[in-house]
């Protein structure tokens, strides 16, 4: 019909993805070899289709180590980072921190969850860019900030495999999916970068 326009109208909510890459990374090794083969875009996909919400966009959180450290494992990182903001996620990070205790030095992410957790509020109350945020971690320490947003009227939704999700997480005051080998393959096709 000529001179007509007809738009889409969604009623859907909106969700952004937002992802604790260290604790995902640990946590999903126990089901799948190769982590890195999956990607967030379509793990983002599977969750707002399971929860019918719109996908604003994915972020992703983690902690860069140090060249000292070791080239390789340095290199290889900032390749698989640049993999993803390829594929159009927003990546965040923050420094890997070296202490020493007892004369060994330990890799200690800092920073990463405050940000992901500040973010979340952020978008979700201040920006008003989302009406849902999807948190891929099974870490409780998220539940403050979670609690927050709860409290102004809007979700959080939490998702992780089986091993290292928190039971707080799950403990029936906020929606979540405990993500399953088939969820995982129906994922691949993420960025692994080299090795």
């Amino acid at each position: 019909m000529p001179g007509f326009t007809f738009f889409m109208v969604t009623n859907k909510k909106r969700a952004i993805v937002f992802v604790d890459g260290n604790n995902w990374y640990h946590n999903v090794k126990s089901l799948v070899a190769k982590p890195r083969g999956i990607s967030f875009e379509k793990l983002g996909r599977l969750i707002c289709e399971r929860f019918d919400l719109e996908l604003v966009e994915v972020r992703y959180y983690n902690s860069v180590p140090d060249i000292d450290l070791g080239e390789e494992n340095y290199y290889k990182h900032m390749v698989f980072l640049a993999g993803l903001k390829k594929k159009g996620i927003i990546v965040n990070t923050r420094k890997l921190k070296v202490i020493n205790s007892g004369g060994k030095k330990l890799r200690v992410e800092k920073g990463v969850d405050v940000k992901i957790a500040a973010d979340m509020i952020d978008f979700s109350l201040v920006k008003k860019a989302c009406d849902v945020c999807i948190l891929v971690s099974g870490d409780a320490d998220f539940l403050p900030a979670m609690k927050v947003i709860k409290r102004q009227g809007h979700e959080v939704i939490t998702t992780c495999v089986g091993r290292g999700y928190s039971r707080d997480l799950r403990s029936g005051d906020f929606r979540y999916v405990v993500l399953k080998r088939g969820d995982l393959d129906k994922c691949m096709g993420g960025y692994e970068g080299k090795g």
